[in-house]
């Protein structure tokens, strides 16, 4: 292997938005950085393509009210006047019905559930959303706390199906406390001027924000894409880490693992502290796939459609341009499909093309209308270790952003606790352990 040296650097890897954070205020300090990714894209889950000649996000984002982090990012980015919010619209699919969802209003007139479970269905939702004390829920699953306060017809047909689309074969072990924080995030996005919940999404989409942050570190950061790192150590003899990619060992004074937990237990073998490994490797992770397509047809009047149909054949069904409008895509709609899945699912083994049939099979089944011949361009996903499991006990199985062998951090989003992992909290954490490594002495 050729042997290179660089000095006062971190190396970072993993270039989603905690590793470019962490870049950016690395560099904004003097360090040298080099990022190093496994893949051709930036931005990790919100890493962007375009459709309709627009810039996309691989999977749906958008941004609460209440994302404190990025909007401070923005703000300094001077990206923050490119930052809209909208009114969204949510619906539930079930018995081949499609219920808008979008308060309590909607839900006295939802039929499924009886008129009484309907009032404590919306009991129940609204003292989760004043609850303070969320830790009184992590020693209880979310199904065993909803059955029991929310019973068992209002667990069976509204969260039991979100909770198997979103954590499959694991959605009878996910904690409480993790459903109170989604359903806090929501709460805490209602927006009295616009009469529901506003959600934000910039122009440009947040490869916008991916570009500007490219753009800032890129005089003093190296980008080394479709680069996997093997392995990282310590060398007793330069007293640095050496950081092995690409047939190449480079050494650092500090490095910065952004991956899943999982991924950094093989990373850092070398170290063979199997007690600390075993850690790592008890979050466990689910895949995504997501299809993108663009239609001249307006399927659906909703943004959010969640699916609680038995067996689903998908989790979500998000129409993007129901929120932001269809302008900049040349008036064409653009919906996407998700579902989680673990690594053995059928639908790891499809094409893309046929799985993108069967999709759009399913799809038929639920809007009648929906035709593919209108369909103008459709792109097909499939994601990694893209949702962690948040069972009970799972505070326990947090790692430190110090890992136990100097030198070498941890930033991932299994670290994002009780809230749902997302941008905001990407962007926290990118700056948190930024200048931990900036203000540590080892």
């Amino acid at each position: 292997m050729a042997e290179k040296r660089s000095e006062k650097s971190i190396a970072i890897v993993g270039a989603g938005f905690t590793g470019l954070t962490a870049a950016y205020e690395l560099v904004k300090n003097g360090v040298d950085v080099t990022i190093y990714e496994s893949s051709n894209d930036l931005g990790g889950l919100a890493g962007g393509f375009k459709m309709c000649g627009a810039p996309l996000e691989k999977t749906y984002h958008f941004i609460y009210k209440t994302d404190k982090h990025m909007f401070a990012l923005l703000k300094e980015l001077k990206l923050y006047h490119l930052l809209k919010f909208h009114k969204s619209s949510v619906s539930t699919y079930y018995g081949n019905n499609l219920y808008s969802m979008m308060g309590p209003k909607d839900l006295m007139m939802f039929k499924p559930l009886k008129l009484r479970n309907r009032i404590r269905a919306g009991l129940v939702v609204l003292y989760l959303q004043h609850l303070k004390n969320w830790k009184q829920l992590t020693n209880i699953t979310a199904l065993e706390w909803l059955e029991k306060y929310a019973g068992k017809e209002v667990t069976d047909i509204i969260w039991k199906p979100l909770l198997k689309g979103k954590f499959d074969k694991y959605h009878d072990k996910v904690t409480m406390c993790w459903l109170w924080g989604r359903i806090k995030q929501r709460a805490d996005s209602q927006d009295i001027s616009i009469g529901g919940e506003a959600l934000g999404y910039i122009e440009g989409g947040f490869q916008t924000i991916i570009n500007t942050l490219i753009s800032k570190i890129e005089h003093k950061a190296q980008l080394k894409m479709n680069t996997p790192v093997s392995c990282v150590y310590f060398n007793n003899k330069s007293k640095r880490i050496v950081l092995e990619a690409d047939n190449e060992k480079t050494e650092y004074d500090k490095v910065l693992l952004t991956v899943p937990s999982k991924i950094a237990s093989k990373i850092l073998a070398p170290y063979k502290d199997e007690a600390y490994f075993q850690k790592l490797r008890s979050i466990e992770y689910l895949d995504a796939v997501v299809m993108v397509f663009a239609t001249e047809q307006n399927i659906s009047k909703y943004y959010w459609h969640n699916i609680n149909s038995k067996n689903s054949p998908f989790v979500v069904f998000v129409g993007l341009t129901n929120l932001i409008g269809n302008k900049n895509f040349n008036g064409e709609n653009i919906y996407y499909i998700g579902d989680y899945v673990p690594r053995d699912h059928q639908y790891i083994g499809l094409s893309e093309d046929e799985m993108k049939e069967h999709w759009f099979n399913q799809l038929k089944l639920i809007f009648p209308k929906f035709d593919k011949k209108y369909i103008t361009d459709s792109k097909l996903f499939k994601l990694e270790d893209a949702q962690h499991i948040v069972d009970v006990g799972f505070e326990e199985k947090i790692p430190d952003t110090k890992t136990p062998f100097n030198n070498i951090y941890l930033s991932n989003f299994s670290q994002i606790y009780p809230m749902d992992r997302g941008t905001n909290y990407a962007v926290r954490d990118g700056l948190k352990v930024a200048r931990i490594m900036l203000e540590s002495g080892d």
